[in-house]
């Protein structure tokens, strides 16, 4: 088994050497209290009652592709740790349902410091602890470019009531509902390759990109609240909103002036731009919540 080499010399580990300094560092963050622990071929654990259903789903992101290294670089390696669980974790959080565990594949390129790899880790602990989920182990290989992919598994309750949140349930007449407000992380995004000066009252912007929050727990009270289906806005709002559209046969129509936007982007880019960041921008990890009309204003007015 060959070595991952770095520019430090120190961090020539053979891979499962790796494995156990990661485990160790994860500390409360990795599932040292299921059946089978990290560090095995494959992790156990108990579903907590019949009738439930168990979810996943996976997401990845590449240097080059979702952040920049180098120079000027786009985020910090704790920044990538963390963005890759929240986005995991927000599918789990679009169907109503609970995450779990996660299973984490690394992609460590040769000229990689044992600093990114020891932030990467922090980040995905501090995730993990904010989003109350764990690591129930995972793989590390070498390659031309760092990389992580992220499997987040996570459980339905009492799916013998048929609730759960999907894209095709949506029906003609229902309203959609934000959480949130729209084209923070891409208003951020543009912000940090501007690297120009920034006031204080934009960094809220460069951080919603950085480190975005899964709306777990709105997503289990839609879900409870009789809401009919939901999607994670990741890649845009117009577009994943064409997702619902297209699952459930039925057209959608977005009044621009009724769009949330953010009162830093707006304020630095104008309202039209912050707009168009709005509804094309994605990543920002906010559901978009399919409601019949009459169950939300019964809602709004409880």
């Amino acid at each position: 088994m060959a070595s991952l080499g770095t520019r430090d010399e120190s961090f020539s580990f053979r891979e499962f050497n790796l494995i156990h300094r990661i485990i160790d560092q994860l500390g409360a963050a990795a599932a040292q209290d299921i059946v089978v622990p990290p560090g095995d071929d494959a992790a156990f654990w108990a579903t907590s009652s019949p009738g439930n259903l168990i979810v996943a789903s996976v997401d990845a992101m590449t240097a080059g592709v979702h952040w920049l290294e180098g120079s000027e670089p786009t985020m910090t390696s704790s920044d990538v740790g963390w963005r890759a669980v929240a986005a995991s974790v927000s599918d789990i959080a679009a169907m109503g349902a609970t995450p779990q565990m996660l299973l984490i594949s690394l992609t460590i390129s040769e000229f990689t410091s044992s600093d990114f790899v020891d932030g990467l880790v922090q980040g995905i602990s501090d995730a993990c602890l904010f989003h109350e989920v764990k690591v129930a182990g995972g793989d590390i290989v070498k390659g031309s470019a760092n990389g992580i992919s992220v499997t987040v598994i996570g459980e339905v309750e009492h799916y013998a009531d048929k609730r759960i949140l999907r894209r095709d349930s949506a029906e003609v007449g229902d309203i959609v509902v934000v959480t949130g407000r729209l084209g923070v992380s891409a208003a951020g995004l543009s912000l940090i390759k501007s690297a120009g000066e920034i006031e204080q009252s934009m960094e809220v912007l460069m951080r919603r990109h950085r480190r975005p929050e899964a709306r777990v727990v709105v997503g289990r009270k839609a879900l409870q609240a009789g809401a009919r289906c939901a999607i994670d806005i990741s890649d845009g709002f117009l577009q994943d909103l064409g997702h619902i559209a297209n699952a459930s046969r039925v057209d959608i129509e977005v009044i621009c002036d009724d769009i949330p936007l953010e009162a830093a982007a707006v304020a630095f880019f104008g309202r039209s731009e912050a707009l168009d960041l709005g509804l094309g921008g994605g990543e920002d990890y906010e559901l978009a919540l399919i409601f019949a009309e009459e169950l939300f204003k019964d809602i709004e007015q409880g």
